[in-house]
């Protein structure tokens, strides 16, 4: 099975740590959703990352191979099925090749900036993964989304 991170589980060293059995596949974006920074982690010391529908946006990413024992430590950390809701969506690589891919999310909250330590993990992440730097430095490094009703 495969899953799409778009935020501190991007970072391969947080990713080895929770699921030692993951492995990189490639980056890849997922179309009709925005990244925010929004809600508040309590172990984060702030919002952390989430995505939300919003027609003509894109949300870059990290895709993994995992199997059930990675799955299952990744609900726990993501606090699934109550902090976070998993579900399979469709990404996109490079080269227009599409997987569907396990990924978490909630209803969008409240959005804010992060730590900077949390900030950091998840800038480390998009670099792991040579994501695009405009992505980086207009999505991940601004530090606040807009919530879209």
């Amino acid at each position: 099975m495969v899953y799409f991170a778009y935020g501190s589980n991007m970072n391969q060293h947080q990713m080895k740590d929770r699921c030692p059995s993951a492995n990189p596949i490639a980056k890849v974006k997922l179309k009709g959703f925005q990244f925010l920074y929004d809600g508040f982690s309590k172990a984060r010391k702030g919002p952390v990352a989430n995505v939300i529908q919003s027609p003509g946006s894109t949300v870059w990413g990290g895709l993994y191979e995992i199997d059930p024992a990675c799955l299952k430590s990744l609900d726990r950390f993501e606090g699934y099925p109550k902090r976070y809701t998993r579900k399979t969506v469709e990404v996109h690589d490079h080269l227009g090749r599409t997987s569907r891919a396990w990924m978490y999310f909630r209803t969008g909250e409240r959005p804010g900036h992060p730590s900077n330590d949390y900030q950091r993990v998840v800038i480390q992440g998009a670099q792991d993964w040579n994501l695009p730097e405009v992505y980086i430095k207009t999505h991940l490094e601004k530090g606040e989304g807009h919530l879209i009703r």
